[in-house]
């Protein structure tokens, strides 16, 4: 059963999203809910898995997301606007740039509890926590992100991989094996 402040938050965030200007008015909305963090964040938690699509319609996709700390999810696009907000923990966006022959690692920017970030359509990044404990947050994309075709970049060589979440999953790295964090 999902917790009453999640179901909310999706409901709100189906008008926000249909609305003229669906990124201010998520954002605002993602802004406005960092004034429950605890109770979101534990929300979060509550959760059966570390991802969950909470809904997925014409507008938006909006997802739960708890990210570890020795764990990074491989570099991926969204091929969408996506609008972050993290309510316990530092989640980090690990952002590339695709050269011909690679991935180029431009920067990590480091989404701490309390902040709200929105990302383009076009970048690539890879995501994990920062600091000793889990990040918990909420996505947001504006469109249906599951019906989209896009793709996951090898980690050496920035060729394209299928997105699906078999793939997304097998091409985990612990922090320690990956260029960035060390």
């Amino acid at each position: 059963m999902t917790p009453f402040i999640l179901d909310e938050l999706v409901e709100r965030a189906r008008v926000a999203a249909a609305s003229e200007n669906p990124k201010s008015a998520l954002c605002a909305l993602l802004q406005e809910s960092l004034a429950n963090s605890d109770a979101m964040a534990d929300a979060i938690a509550a959760m059966d898995d570390d991802e969950v699509m909470m809904l997925e319609d014409e507008t938006c996709s909006i997802w739960t997301c708890r990210f570890d700390t020795e764990v990074v999810f491989p570099p991926h696009e969204h091929c969408m606007p996506v609008h972050i907000a993290v309510y316990r923990g530092a989640e980090v966006e690990v952002l590339y740039h695709r050269d011909p022959d690679r991935l180029r690692h431009v920067k990590n920017c480091v989404v701490a509890a309390g902040e709200v970030v929105s990302l383009g359509p076009d970048p690539i990044h890879a995501v994990t926590a920062e600091g000793e404990e889990q990040s918990h947050a909420i996505h947001i994309y504006e469109g249906p992100l599951a019906k989209v075709k896009r793709s996951l970049f090898d980690w050496a060589s920035g060729g394209q991989i299928e997105f699906t979440m078999e793939n997304f999953h097998a091409n985990m790295r612990k922090k320690s094996e990956t260029e960035e964090f060390r």
